[in-house]
């Protein structure tokens, strides 16, 4: 191992502590709130905080994200953010473009073992699934479309795994299901993200330096509810194809 890598592996090991003690500090306060709270002030609170939390990650790391289309977001209502996934940072890269508002994820059920992330997700309204396990999936989804009735977020990763790289792998159908099932009237959102690979993946360990951009877009929400069987039905299709052009775009701007 190279004098610079190991001199970053040790950096971003004392700043990765300090984040995950944060993390734990913001779990905690929000699941004493639940017990006492409604549902509008427990969002308000995991939004807010949240915000915080991935402005310090952002500045601590030197983490230069840049937010197109933060307005297309419906504010007062649930959505499901549909995002492709290049690395472990898109979850800061999306959740800080977010701002205010409340976001869960949907993960791997392997991510609940890790420690201090694992409940973490879940307190900000998160859910894992177990890869091939319907039943598990439909269990999830059911949960899920009660609280984006009630007004929370969900963001998915269609592709199902990490890209580690530039290019778009195909978005799977099942991961649409949350979108499209329960009657929700929750809205789709695409999200782009471009080169948050670059923090992590292309190396082995966390880069920072504003030399290093992840783009954040958010393409305009479609409501489900007005869609015909057919086009729902071509929903994941359409949504990869529209990605696709978008990351293409921001891609080409970044090499002129």
């Amino acid at each position: 191992m190279s004098i610079s890598k190991y001199f970053m592996l040790t950096l971003n090991t004392f700043s990765v502590i300090k984040q995950l003690a944060r993390m734990e500090k913001v779990r905690k306060n929000i699941d004493k709130l639940r017990k006492t709270a409604d549902p509008a002030e427990v969002r308000s609170y995991i939004g807010k905080h949240n915000s915080r939390l991935m402005k310090q990650v952002a500045e601590d790391f030197k983490l230069n994200i840049k937010v197109i289309g933060r307005n297309k977001i419906p504010e007062n209502e649930g959505c499901v953010f549909i995002s492709n996934h290049q690395g472990y940072l898109d979850v800061v890269a999306i959740l800080y473009a977010l701002g205010n508002k409340q976001s869960g994820f949907l993960g791997k059920s392997e991510l609940r073992k890790v420690p201090f992330v694992g409940k973490w997700i879940e307190s900000v309204g998160g859910y894992f699934v177990e890869r091939g396990n319907a039943r598990s999936s439909l269990k999830v989804f059911k949960e899920s479309w009660k609280h984006l009735k009630d007004g929370d977020s969900m963001v998915v990763f269609p592709e199902g795994t990490r890209s580690r790289g530039p290019r778009l792998n195909k978005y799977k159908a099942g991961a649409f299901k949350l979108a499209t099932g329960g009657n929700t009237g929750a809205p789709l959102v695409p999200i782009v993200v471009d080169g948050a690979y670059h923090w992590f993946e292309e190396q082995g360990y966390l880069r920072t330096g504003d030399d290093v951009v992840v783009t954040v877009q958010f393409l305009d929400p479609i409501y489900v509810d007005n869609l015909s069987r057919e086009e729902v039905k071509q929903l994941p299709n359409t949504i990869q194809e529209m990605t696709q052009t978008a990351l293409t775009r921001i891609q080409n701007a970044q090499d002129d």
